[in-house]
């Protein structure tokens, strides 16, 4: 009784050994890794030095990126002046050929989805002060510019004028096919274009 209980041996058959247990294979699954490939994850000098260069090629890369943006934006904002400019001397000219001698100021600041064919400027000398507009018609001699004024009163009187840097014969030929159709629309639709335009700018002020 007391083999039974005390040794476990006693269950054996004579003559039998009890079988050495193997533990290696449970070894080999041991979650630690062994120290040859902690020693391969490890950065190098050489990995740091590689990622310092690849750094230093992204920032200037970054650096190049900004620059070219802001010449871009600056010659954008140049060429828009000088845009600008060119309409101002054209109305200027454009109001001495019908014997009306004026002072055209800056360019008004215009926020709306015609200021890429339409620009307005401050003009003094008329009857009442006005603003010149000038905005791109289509007719059947192809795209013009179209110059208007615009009282600056409650009434927003408008009045063609004529078109911008066009000689006299093709002026009236333009002009007698267009009179009753694209002329006559832009009178109705400019005070609604120079007031939008104007409150959208000062709200961004």
């Amino acid at each position: 009784m007391s083999d039974l209980l005390g040794n476990p041996d006693s269950f054996l058959q004579q003559g039998t050994e009890r079988p050495v247990e193997d533990y290696s294979s449970a070894e080999d699954q041991s979650p630690d890794m062994p120290p040859a490939e902690l020693d391969s994850v490890e950065v190098t000098n050489a990995d740091l030095e590689r990622y310092k260069k690849q750094l230093v090629k992204f920032g200037i890369f970054s650096l190049i990126l900004v620059a070219c943006m802001a010449f871009l934006i600056l010659f954008s904002l140049i060429a828009r002046n000088s845009w600008q400019q060119g309409l101002r001397v054209q109305v200027q000219e454009c109001f001495e050929s019908h014997g009306k001698k004026v002072r055209v100021h800056e360019a008004d600041k215009m926020r709306s989805v015609f200021s890429v064919s339409a620009a307005s400027f401050k003009v003094e000398g008329l009857e009442k002060d006005s603003h010149a507009v000038i905005i791109r018609i289509t007719t059947l001699y192809g795209p013009v510019a179209a110059l208007y004024t615009c009282t600056d009163d409650e009434f927003h009187e408008v009045q063609f004028v004529d078109f911008l840097k066009l000689s006299p014969k093709v002026s009236q030929a333009v002009k007698n096919s267009s009179v009753n159709s694209q002329i006559a629309y832009w009178e109705k639709a400019i005070p609604k274009i120079v007031q939008s335009g104007m409150a959208e700018a000062s709200n961004e002020n």
